[in-house]
């Protein structure tokens, strides 16, 4: 997580002008970073282009007195606040000192007005010496009845206490009389302490801990602005500059001293607070952290947290007003038909908002199709219910996908679709529901989690920005050579951590880069398509590269093997993207762009970077020779699982990476699974497959191959890459069985290759979806949706023509 929302969310609210301006500081560099552009393009980049003796206007120097004049405000600022902070500390002593004075005597707080002594004369040494012995209870102190602003008992209770026996019977009768008597407000020596100094000792501790914190974040907050500053215009400055904070006069807030004089005022804070605690200072120090505000602690997050934060923009720090309606219990309105005779229907409004209209409409077609159905067999005409009811649910979202798929297996069950294959009877609703639960949980949705797993620990430990940008750095730094190298790196990259989180990665690896250029620039929106698009096209490359495979994977008998598969996706997506890039350059004049190239990152390797390494290697090769291995570990599933473990397990991954999952595409997945499982076990497919094989009666693979292909394209580019295998998958591998040369894996594969190259609009996909939605540095998009029909409707034919050229010569000399 960026560094300015850690910054926004822990600092002091009414402290929040007084921080560092972190943000002004890196449109500072990035500015300096666009003025000095063609130097940084042309200078060797183990020099140093820039030093601090150069020029006043040097890069160096104008970063420099910006940096100065921050320093200076915090100092300024925090200075004043310790001043305050150590008079009151101050006060707050000499208040103890003075109540402990003025209390009075009882032999019962002898102890603790002891202890209380002890730690007043280890803050401030010599002041109690020669008041009270260092040991041994204070001589014959007689008991007097505490008159202080809490209450004081009376005269005549306090001769009660002296003689209990003579007045007991009207002593008992009078407490009977009232709710409290004078004896509730006769407090103890450290009750009366506790109630007075208990806060204000809190509020000490609070008042010391944010200088703390203050401090703390503004010197982080000038090591990472120093830290990009030197990466961006590749200098060395940050250790010399941190160097000069510390040790410098001119910034008391930054030396050592200051932090310790902190340190040791908080320590004697929860000292003193431990007289409440009998002496523990550990549970002291707990009682007074309750009084902190909770702050929040930002680790590196994996791809997948990144993508959450982006579909849950409203969550991070923008507030609302409430919505006072909510807030009070309303009636639902309500529209009224009136039918005469004084009789009306009266439908709830949110039934007629335009989801729920779909979803109403769709509920009335499957009904519908229940009761009359083109098909005879009951088992079937439920199933063929349910088929059509998922189809428009998925192609509509008028649920939200995932619905769809946890609404399948209630329906597939409920509506008595599966048949015993044994002895053609309907399955009991037990052994429907045992069955399609078993199906949904697949081991090719172990192989999903693993690929998600896999991503996750490459992008937390950055191995996956370090090895982008150690490429990326080798290439040339002139316009196309830069489009070309990072759509083949995004094609890469997406075939190991999946094209949905490969956008999410490249388009920060390229940010810098964009941050340089012009607004309005057409090399930035050359950039931005094409990413977008080569991940799309990287979608085929690997079984774990995009959702649509998984499911492919799940229909095809035998399952191919990674090896078998890279040798039909390796030429189909280096066709497809060559393709595209020269369409582009056709398309963009960006030839002279001056851009500051792509620096490879100097971060150092640890032993959790070697082995994440290790295990991701060790997995992708025990994925390529699946085959090899199957009489040992099964299949792919049972790789993901080795792999998921030998990450959790050690703590390289945290449960929170596991949360952070995209579960969503999990469920997708599983009920795509499950509605396979059902028009297979059904009988529907195979009737389905008959009618149409009966109307291509005589066609040739090639033509069944071009005709689907057309659909699957059209379909994929209106509904997500994954609802159109879910249902197209199924379907074309019963007809791929029916043909009289029968190859349904090369069907299935085809139909998954063609799902990835639908890329002619903003919503066909999460890249486009993730590129479609980058702004700017004044928010303006990159991208518009003519920017796609122009670009992504050309790239889909041009994918669509390799695939059922290059990608079918392919899999017939494989024997798909």
């Amino acid at each position: 997580m960026k560094f300015s929302h850690s910054l926004q969310f822990n600092a002091v609210p009414e402290w929040s002008s007084k921080y560092i301006n972190y943000s002004g500081l890196k449109k500072l560099i990035y500015s300096l970073q666009r003025e000095y552009a063609e130097t940084l393009n042309f200078t060797d980049p183990e020099s140093l282009p820039f030093t601090a003796v150069d020029e006043e206007s040097s890069p160096i120097n104008v970063f420099i007195t910006a940096l100065d004049k921050e320093a200076a405000k915090i100092n300024g600022f925090f200075q004043i606040k310790e001043k305050e902070a150590l008079a009151s500390y101050e006060n707050l002593i000499d208040e103890v000192e003075e109540f402990e004075r003025e209390f009075p005597q009882q032999l019962a707080d002898v102890e603790q007005r002891h202890r209380l002594r002890q730690i007043l004369d280890s803050l401030r040494p010599g002041k109690f010496t020669d008041e009270t012995p260092e040991s041994g209870p204070a001589p014959d102190i007689e008991p007097v009845p505490s008159q202080n602003a809490l209450g004081s008992a009376s005269n005549e209770n306090a001769v009660d206490m002296r003689q209990p026996d003579k007045n007991a019977n009207e002593l008992t009768h009078r407490r009977s009389q009232i709710l409290f008597d004078d004896d509730d407000f006769n407090l103890s020596f450290l009750e009366a302490l506790k109630v007075e100094k208990r806060k204000p000792l809190a509020d000490m501790f609070v008042l010391l801990s944010e200088l703390k914190s203050y401090v703390e974040l503004n010197k982080i907050g000038f090591g990472k602005a120093l830290k990009k500053f030197d990466k961006t215009l590749h200098t060395k400055i940050k250790d010399e500059y941190m160097d000069k904070l510390e040790k410098s006069n001119e910034y008391h807030v930054f030396r050592p001293e200051a932090m310790d004089e902190l340190n040791v005022r908080l320590a004697g804070i929860i000292r003193l607070y431990s007289v409440f605690t009998h002496g523990n200072e550990e549970q002291a120090k707990d009682e007074l952290k309750s009084n902190l505000r909770e702050y929040i602690v930002w680790e590196r997050n994996t791809v997948w947290r990144n993508m959450i934060g982006m579909e849950r923009k409203t969550q991070a720090a923008r507030v609302q007003k409430p919505n006072m309606v909510d807030s009070v219990i309303v009636p639902v309105e309500k529209f009224d038909i009136y039918l005469g005779a004084g009789r009306k229907i009266s439908i709830p409004t949110p039934i007629l908002t335009s989801n729920g209209l779909k979803a109403l409409l769709i509920a009335m077609v499957t009904i519908t199709l229940l009761i009359f159905s083109p098909l005879q067999d009951e088992q079937q005409k439920n199933c063929f219910a349910v088929l059509v009811c998922a189809s428009l649910l998925w192609a509509t979202e008028a649920i939200p996908l995932f619905t769809t798929s946890l609404l399948l297996p209630f329906l597939i069950v409920v509506l008595r679709t599966l048949v015993d294959p044994d002895s053609g009877e309907p399955l009991r609703a037990v052994d429907a529901s045992k069955f399609i639960c078993s199906a949904m949980w697949s081991p090719i949705i172990m192989l999903l989690l693993g690929g998600f797993t896999l991503a996750a620990a490459l992008s937390k430990y950055n191995l996956d920005k370090i090895a982008c940008t150690f490429i990326l750095s080798k290439v040339p730094q002139k316009p196309a050579y830069v489009l070309l190298s990072i759509m083949c790196v995004s094609t890469v990259v997406s075939a190991f951590i999946s094209n949905v989180a490969a956008p999410v990665l490249m388009l920060s690896v390229i940010q810098p880069v964009l941050n340089t250029l012009p607004e309005g620039s057409q090399f930035a929106e050359a950039l931005v398509i094409g990413i977008a698009l080569a991940s799309n096209v990287a979608g085929m490359a690997s079984p774990i590269a995009s959702p649509q495979n998984v499911v492919a994977l799940q229909s095809m008998d035998p399952a191919p093997n990674w090896l078998q598969w890279f040798a039909v996706s390796v030429p189909v997506c280096a066709c497809g993207l060559l393709l595209i890039f020269i369409y582009i350059m056709f398309m963009m004049d960006f030839r002279d762009a001056t851009i500051v190239p792509i620096r490879s990152t100097d971060e150092k390797f640890n032993h959790k970077h070697f082995y994440v390494l290790a295990v991701s290697l060790t997995t992708i090769i025990l994925w390529c020779g699946a085959s090899f291995f199957e009489p040992i570990v099964g299949d792919m599933g049972m790789i993901a699982v080795a792999s998921m473990v030998a990450f959790y397990a050690p703590g390289i991954l945290s449960p929170d990476d596991f949360n952070n999952y995209p579960w969503t595409i999990v469920m997708l997945a599983m009920g795509g699974l499950a509605l396979g499982k059902a028009v297979t076990v059904s009988g529907l497919l195979r009737t389905i497959a008959e009618a149409i094989q009966a109307k291509l009666e005589g066609s040739a693979l090639f033509t069944v191959l071009c005709l689907f292909g057309i659909i699957v394209l059209v379909m994929a580019t209106f509904v997500s890459h994954t609802v159109a295998a879910l249902i197209i998958v199924p379907l074309i591998a019963e007809i791929g069985r029916s043909l009289p040369d029968p190859h349904p894996n090369l069907l299935i594969m085809a139909t998954a290759l063609l799902c990835s190259s639908a890329m002619g609009l903003p919503t066909s996909g999460f890249p486009n979806v993730t590129a479609i939605g980058l702004r700017d540095s004044v928010g303006n998009p990159y991208l518009t949706v003519s920017t796609f029909i122009k670009i992504g409707v050309p790239s889909s034919l041009f994918c669509y023509v390799v695939v059922v050229s290059i990608g079918y010569l392919v899999m017939k000399l494989l024997d798909f």
